[in-house]
């Protein structure tokens, strides 16, 4: 995979990637809910200790959610929610697609945005 593909982590995530592995720990901080009443913030407790029923090994597994328990025993993690990574992926789609013939307002039902969002995506891409 060409590195310019490939997102940089913020050193939050990079934390978990290291126990877990890149795509795990992306997979693992999608399915964590927003935090209170800020959506943008992910909020995770690793106990010193689980159980089979825990929500975390309901999350990762138990395996994984034990190498989460050994390096991070007793501490409340607050990854960032990688979103960034989501957009630039789907900004090359919609540019891809667009570059294929797609109509924008096939585009803009497909990716779950307004004609207008994807216009401008397009026109911001042709920028780059």
């Amino acid at each position: 995979m060409r590195r310019d593909l490939v997102a940089r982590l913020p050193e939050s995530v990079e934390e978990i990637a290291e126990v877990l592995g890149r795509d795990k720990a992306l997979e693992f901080i999608g399915k964590l809910p927003p935090s209170g009443s800020r959506s943008w913030r992910v909020c995770v407790y690793i106990p010193k200790r689980i159980s089979l029923d825990h929500k975390l090994v309901q999350l990762l597994g138990w395996q994984d959610a034990c190498k989460m328990v050994y390096a991070f025993s007793g501490m409340i993690l607050q990854p960032s929610n990688c979103r960034f990574i989501h957009r630039k992926h789907r900004d090359r789609e919609i540019v891809r697609m667009q570059a294929e013939g797609m109509d924008i307002a096939e585009i803009a039902d497909r990716v779950e945005l307004s004609t207008y969002r994807v216009r401008e995506i397009i026109a911001l891409q042709g920028d780059s």
